[in-house]
């Protein structure tokens, strides 16, 4: 199997070892986003070749759309000579990538498939989706966790690239994180694992340090509640990946010191376990992003217990088909009444029992069969 995405995502490395290696494929690797070696261990230990795009391309360095055909024609050349390969996965779509991964596919015959992260889809320009159309149709198969994938596909590309587009999960290990922090800790002990004082409501807001989390206008309205409500709230910025716009992130820090709630900015990367301390310490989480897919945050946040509320442009077809309905708001004024309604206890998290059956569905092994139909013929 060849696969194309970011060495370094997290994603990908979860996909090659829950996925790929499980149902016996040697892969190899091709870095989409350079290669900072995140996960160069985990690698070497389990036989995954990385490609390392040797190709400079001095001469044509200044003119890019000469450059990036040039690389995909060279890379294509070498990893043909690395083949055969059976299958070629695009993990992350972009017209260059699935140019690369159509030159290889085509030449070996092999299954093709497209895998949708989200942004790369739902944030791309006209001309960039125009681009990617000619690739997406020629491909065996395309797929993400977005709910209303399909019907979006369908809405850029029309009903026959719809019918050839599916939705499929990718799998969570948070669960059982949390269940293992669980064990061994109370709520009180978590938050103090954070510095958060545990007589505090614990309120998150957003789960990245990317602008897309509209972290600065969810912290607009917080500073509308009464100065003793915010006396009794500890506010946590998670800002640990997707550092779009330093400046943006500098201002909702500012902003956040201006507020008279205590205030607990994330910035070091929070390993598997560290992410179920943070779930389990968390009274309310508050989501706003602009677009976003059926994320793990999101699920593990519910799963915890966490009172969780989106904005009401976010559809999670996932929470739909399991009957589980949201607190949402349409304007972010109505933020500071919602979280009154926490604080209050008017609103809760989800019962043990609506809670249980996230691992049940979407752990890697609910999910493992969904992702090798995609390699059938």
């Amino acid at each position: 199997m060849l696969v194309l995405g970011n060495s370094d995502a997290l994603w990908t490395k979860r996909f090659i070892e829950h996925i790929a290696l499980p149902a016996g494929y040697e892969v190899v690797l091709f870095p989409t986003e350079g290669h900072e070696g995140k996960y160069d261990d985990f690698y070497a230990q389990n036989g995954v070749t990385v490609y390392h795009d040797p190709h400079t391309l001095p001469v044509i360095r200044h003119i890019p759309r000469v450059r990036m055909w040039a690389r995909v024609w060279k890379n294509a050349r070498d990893l043909i000579k690395m083949g055969p390969f059976d299958v070629v996965h695009n993990h992350y779509i972009s017209q260059r990538d699935l140019a690369l991964g159509y030159r290889v596919a085509k030449h070996f015959h092999a299954r093709w498939l497209c895998c949708i992260w989200g942004s790369d889809f739902l944030r791309a320009s006209k001309l960039e989706l125009a681009r990617m159309k000619p690739y997406l149709e020629k491909c065996h198969g395309i797929h993400g966790d977005f709910g209303l994938l399909p019907q979006r596909v369908g809405e850029v590309y029309g009903e026959e690239m719809a019918k050839k587009t599916r939705v499929v999960d990718f799998g969570h290990v948070g669960y059982r994180c949390i269940d293992a922090v669980r064990r061994q800790a109370d709520k009180a002990a978590c938050k103090q694992h954070f510095g958060i004082d545990p007589s505090t409501f614990a309120l998150c807001v957003g789960y990245s340090a990317s602008s897309a989390q509209q972290q600065l206008p969810v912290l607009e309205q917080l500073a509308k509640l009464p100065k003793d409500t915010l006396e009794g709230i500890t506010l946590v910025l998670q800002q640990t990946y997707c550092l779009d716009d330093p400046e943006y992130v500098e201002k909702t820090r500012v902003f956040a010191r201006t507020l008279p709630c205590k205030t607990v900015v994330l910035t070091e990367f929070l390993d598997d376990m560290e992410t179920a301390w943070l779930r389990l310490a968390s009274d309310m989480f508050i989501l706003a992003i602009k677009t976003d897919a059926f994320c793990a945050t999101l699920s593990e946040y519910l799963y915890a217990g966490s009172i969780v509320v989106r904005g009401d442009w976010l559809v999670y077809q996932q929470l739909i088909d399991m009957g589980i309905t949201l607190p949402t708001f349409h304007q972010f004024e109505e933020i500071p009444a919602i979280v009154a309604k926490g604080l209050s206890g008017e609103l809760t998290g989800l019962s043990e029992t609506d809670r249980a059956r996230f691992p049940a569905l979407y752990s890697w092994d609910a999910v493992r069969g969904d992702w090798l139909e995609l390699y059938k013929e």
